[in-house]
Order: C-alpha cells, then sequence, then structure tokens
C-alpha cells in the first residue's frame, strides 16, 4: 500500500525541521539529542535523512569525476545521526575495512551502526571514539548544533584525519562556519574541492557564500510521501542547497585545477548571466553574455546538480572566455 505519514509523524518531523533551520542560520548555539527512539531515528532516515543523502551524493559524484575522492581502510563519521553519510560514502569507495560512528546521541550511534551492518556486513563498526587517526573524516550537518566550545575536538579529528569530507546545509551562516573550519585546517591540508584555489577564502568577506544545489532523486518528484512532506511541511522539493569542503592532508599530491568556480545560481536576464565566482583572486560579480557563446548560457538555466568549474578569461568585470572542465 502507499505510503502515508500519520499525524504524530508529520508533527515530529515538523518540531525538527524548525530546530534544524534554525541551527543552520544561527549555528553555534548548541543542541541537545533530539531522537527519543529508534522508530523516530527511522522517520528522519527516511525523509531529512534522504535529502542529505541526496547531497552527499552531489558531492561524492563531483569527486569521482574529478578524479579527487579520498580513499582509505578507516572512516570515521562523526555526528553520525543516522549514519546516511557513512552509507552514501561506502557504497561509493571499496576498500573501507572499519567504520566508527560517533554521535552525541547513543539512539543514533545504535541506529547507524545497525543500517550500516546491515548494507555492508564485511566492513567492521565501532561506536565508541579511540583517538586513532582515520584515514577519511566524514562530517555532516553538524555546524548548527555543535557550541562554539564544542568545535576544538572535531577540529582535532580533522587535522589528524588523512582526508576529511564535510558536508553542510547551504545557508550562509552555516557556509561560513564551514569556511572558517577551512581556514583552521588550511595549515594541515590542501583543498581538493570546492575551491578551485588553496588560498584564503574568499567568501567569508562581502555578500556572497559558498553554496551549490544538488538534484533530488526522480522520486522526491513521482511518489506521494514526498508531495505530502512538501504540502505539510512546506518543503520546495526542487532546492537542496548544500556546502561542502574536502581536504587531503598536505603529504598528497594535488591534481591540476581550472581557475573559476560558479557559486550559488546565476542570476538571469535577457542576454546577460550575472555570476558569483571564486578564484585564487578572491569572490566576485562578473558578466557573461548570451552572444559570447549561446549553449553555455542556455546550461545555465539548470545548473542543480552539476558544478560549474571551469577556465575563463575575464575583462572589466565580463567574461569574454568560458571553457568548461566538469
Amino acid at each position: 500500500m502507499p505510503r502515508h505519514f500519520a499525524r504524530h509523524e508529520l508533527d515530529l518531523l515538523r518540531v525538527l525541521r524548525e530546530g534544524f533551520l534554525e541551527h543552520e542560520q544561527r549555528p553555534g548555539g548548541g543542541a541537545p539529542p533530539y531522537w527519543g527512539s529508534e522508530d523516530e531515528l527511522a522517520l528522519y532516515d527516511e525523509t531529512f535523512g534522504a535529502r542529505i543523502g541526496w547531497k552527499w551524493d552531489a558531492v561524492l559524484d563531483e569527486l569521482a569525476a574529478r578524479a579527487r575522492l579520498p580513499a582509505g581502510r578507516t572512516v570515521l563519521d562523526w555526528g553520525c545521526g543516522s549514519g546516511i553519510a557513512a552509507r552514501r560514502y561506502l557504497a561509493r569507495t571499496p576498500g573501507v575495512e572499519r567504520v566508527v560512528l560517533w554521535d552525541h546521541s547513543h539512539a543514533a550511534r545504535a541506529f547507524a551502526a545497525e543500517r550500516v551492518q546491515a548494507e555492508f556486513p564485511a566492513v567492521a563498526v565501532e561506536t565508541e571514539l579511540t583517538g586513532a587517526a582515520p584515514d577519511v573524516l566524514l562530517v555532516s550537518h553538524v555546524l548548527g548544533e555543535l557550541a562554539l566550545e564544542g568545535r576544538e575536538p572535531l577540529l582535532e579529528a580533522a587535522r589528524s584525519a588523512g582526508a576529511v569530507l564535510w558536508v553542510e546545509p547551504g545557508s550562509r551562516a552555516s557556509s561560513r562556519a564551514l569556511g572558517a573550519m577551512r581556514e583552521a585546517l588550511r595549515a594541515t591540508h590542501a583543498v581538493l574541492a570546492p575551491c578551485p584555489h588553496q588560498e584564503r577564502c574568499g567568501a567569508l568577506t562581502g555578500d556572497a557564500w559558498c553554496h551549490f544545489f544538488a538534484r533530488p532523486a526522480p522520486e522526491a518528484f513521482t511518489t506521494g510521501p514526498w508531495g505530502e512532506l512538501s504540502r505539510e511541511l512546506g518543503i520546495d522539493l526542487r532546492s537542496l542547497p548544500y556546502s561542502f569542503l574536502v581536504l587531503a592532508r598536505r603529504a598528497a599530491e594535488l591534481p591540476a585545477s581550472p581557475s573559476v568556480r560558479l557559486l550559488g545560481r546565476p542570476r538571469l536576464t535577457r542576454g546577460r548571466a550575472q555570476l558569483t565566482i571564486c578564484r585564487a583572486e578572491g569572490v566576485e560579480e562578473v558578466d557573461f553574455l548570451q552572444r559570447t557563446d549561446k549553449r553555455l548560457f542556455k546550461e545555465l538555466e539548470d545548473v542543480a546538480g552539476t558544478p560549474w568549474i571551469f577556465a575563463a578569461t575575464i575583462e572589466d568585470g565580463r567574461i569574454t572566455r568560458l571553457e568548461r572542465d566538469i
């Protein structure tokens, strides 16, 4: 039978969403564990967790396409929640032998461990921090819920990790908080994505912020439960903003990178696209005219799920040549 949400489920999801949105806009305040049972975790995993999974899909797709997906035998999923980040990563990355799932919620750790073990029985699963440095650290949607003083242990784990894959909501506040983490880790790690450079984050000043849009899975538009969630909770299923950061220890060889990356969405007017771009010189607003390349201009109408990374010639605030990498 078709899945329908009970009223108490919708009420719980509404409360959770209000809390998530508050933390996105004002990260650093801290948050207590908010799951009371395995059923609540399963409901979260089916809904909000699935949306986070689509963001991870976008990040992992990009990293694979650019040959920048870090791999290793040991993985730590910090702030694991229902374990969606670990499961998405394991599905794409062979060779993982051990996964550590850590969360301040004991219920979340137990739920995540059960789900990971069921999907990946060959991988050893642990739920306690041992202090050993992981090959890969996964971090997902935690900055809004961590008090400022609680970030230092996470930074220490990141500094010791061979690589870090970090995904956060695409709000301005969350993006800026993630940019601060980037700055704190630049001494020990090189940036693999999204940045097209290794300089200071240019999105920490001015009005722009570093964010992108993932493409939801087809079932978001073809199945009843997602339509019900959209109506009841006011979720725009078409919009899936995220910010992310991928780093590797500086001992690793860094592949060559194009010079420019599009942030957010372009603002399209008749014959002109206004782009917010990031490059080593900083973040800036530039124009791209339709007559410069009609095919590429058309593609700018929908940039969700497609990284815009390119080489460009920029003259007087206008792109006169654009050549996409991916």
